[in-house]
């Protein structure tokens, strides 16, 4: 519950961020998965997973596309980095 106060507390004005219920992962709202992985982890060390490569794709395209999947497995000061420089890297 502490990682998902946290979570919430530095995520809370991205723009399509919704509190997960459950689990160990964010699903976090972006142009481009994959383009948005990279340029993570290229600018601040952070890895997420492209959505896309935890989807199928449909006859309308991937699901997936434009998401990332951030894990919340860290301890919690290091999640806590992470996430503000996810945030600061894609949505300021």
């Amino acid at each position: 519950q502490e990682k998902y106060a946290l979570a919430d507390e530095i995520m809370h004005r991205v723009p399509g961020y919704n509190p997960p219920e459950a689990g160990f992962f964010l699903w976090l709202p972006v142009a481009d998965g994959e383009e948005a992985a990279l340029r993570l982890w290229k600018k601040t060390g952070v890895r997420v997973l492209p959505g896309a490569y935890l989807s199928r794709d449909t006859d309308t395209g991937n699901p997936g596309k434009n998401y990332i999947r951030a894990a919340m497995v860290a301890p919690k000061d290091e999640m806590a980095e992470g996430l503000t420089r996810l945030r600061d890297c894609l949505y300021t």
